[in-house]
């Protein structure tokens, strides 16, 4: 008979023990994934990185989000958004915010974000929003002003 190896025995829907590896990782964030508010639209071919929406005040804004089994798996990477990860064994690093599975894996537990993902109304002055939608400015300008911000803002974070 071929050996088997498997993680801790955890308390989760669908799963019996904690992950070994990336796969195990998207299967547990399969099972939770609409419960924190990340919907999730395409992953690369190597399961790797994956293309999600999460529901802020001006629409739903897309994400690009890493997976690694350990936090200091991760291939440092401007354009990633949110890390999600089992074991957070990088804490206090200069990265992007971080979803830590097994947080929620825990009697009772929520899980834990590690750092905030910031939204990108945050960085409007206030009442910013509620102006360009009166102004009749349509969802796609919308967007694309957005995206102009945080490309700026990833410019700015980069120097």
């Amino acid at each position: 008979m071929e050996k088997s190896f498997v993680g801790d025995p955890i308390q989760w829907s669908g799963l019996v023990y904690s992950p070994l590896n990336n796969a195990g990782i998207l299967f547990a964030l399969g099972t939770i994934a609409k419960s924190i508010g990340l919907l999730f639209e395409e992953f690369s071919d190597d399961f790797k990185t994956a293309i999600c929406r999460r529901k802020t005040v001006l629409g739903w804004e897309r994400v690009k989000v890493e997976f690694a089994f350990r936090s200091s798996d991760s291939i440092p990477d401007d354009d990633v958004d949110l890390l999600i990860c089992w074991i957070d064994d990088n804490a206090g690093s200069n990265g992007p915010a971080k979803i830590v599975l097994s947080e929620h894996s825990l009697p009772g537990g929520n899980g834990k974000l590690v750092k905030e993902l910031p939204s990108l109304e945050s960085i409007l002055p206030e009442g910013a929003a509620d102006d360009l939608r009166e102004r009749g400015q349509t969802r796609e300008s919308y967007e694309e002003t957005i995206q102009l911000l945080d490309q700026q803002i990833k410019k700015l974070k980069k120097d």
